[in-house]
């Protein structure tokens, strides 16, 4: 399964692929998300933005 998963992120990281997938399950087709618009984020920098206190928490 690991493999699979590997795979399916390299894929999705082309920004035209991503807009497009998502464009199509989205917005059943309309062009709303641009792959101009999209830049790579680091998925393991993922935090909620109301943690307790001040300071977010991590996931």
């Amino acid at each position: 399964m690991a493999d699979k998963d590997t795979i399916t992120k390299e894929y999705m990281q082309d920004s035209a692929t991503f807009a497009d997938a998502f464009n199509f399950l989205l917005y059943g087709g309309r062009q709303v998300i641009r792959p101009e618009q999209l830049h790579p984020l680091d998925t393991t920098a993922i935090a909620l933005p109301y943690g307790s206190g001040k300071q977010p928490e991590p996931i």
